[in-house]
């Protein structure tokens, strides 16, 4: 019985390649069922990231509304180079400056600095504190280089503030 059965298998070829067909059609099977179990568990890992992105742009618009609107609190707006940031400082304290002449851009790294020179005659020392501290909280990117005061001749109690300022940008 044992040969008979190994003749059957071993030459007769049509019961082998049918069973070798049987055989890879069960491997292909049990492969795709276990690819695709593999692919249903991404699937939902996926879904779960999506909607943790979801929720937190949710998050990020609040945050972006509430920058935009400390922004118009504060009156600053985005300045399109460094003179007109410094301008919408000054009028926010209603200083005026004599000067402010701009001195060039000049590449540091990935960044560029914008550089301009302010000067303000006839101002307190209150009013300058609060133009620095303006300039430091400042939403733009400000730097402040260098920083001169000089009691006027006629008034000991007006000064005269000469800033050098740099706005920073990328690229």
């Amino acid at each position: 019985m044992k040969t008979r059965a190994r003749n059957i298998l071993l030459y007769d070829k049509t019961i082998l390649v049918l069973s070798f067909a049987i055989l890879l059609a069960l491997i292909l099977t049990i492969m795709s069922v276990m690819y695709s179990r593999n692919l249903e568990g991404k699937n939902e890992q996926l879904r779960d990231r999506l909607s943790e992105m979801r929720s937190m742009s949710g998050d990020v618009l609040q945050i972006k509304a509430a920058v935009e609107s400390k922004e118009t609190k504060i009156g600053l707006k985005k300045a399109s180079g460094i003179v007109s940031a410094l301008e919408q400082i000054l009028s926010t304290h209603g200083l005026e400056a004599k000067v402010i002449k701009p001195l060039g851009k000049t590449k540091v790294d990935e960044f560029t600095e914008d550089s301009a020179e302010l000067e303000i005659e006839s101002t307190d020392l209150n009013s300058i504190v609060n133009l620095l501290y303006k300039i430091d909280i400042s939403p733009v990117p400000l730097k402040i280089k260098t920083v001169s005061v000089r009691s006027t001749f006629e008034d000991p109690d007006k000064f005269i503030l000469k800033l050098t300022v740099s706005l920073m940008s990328r690229g």
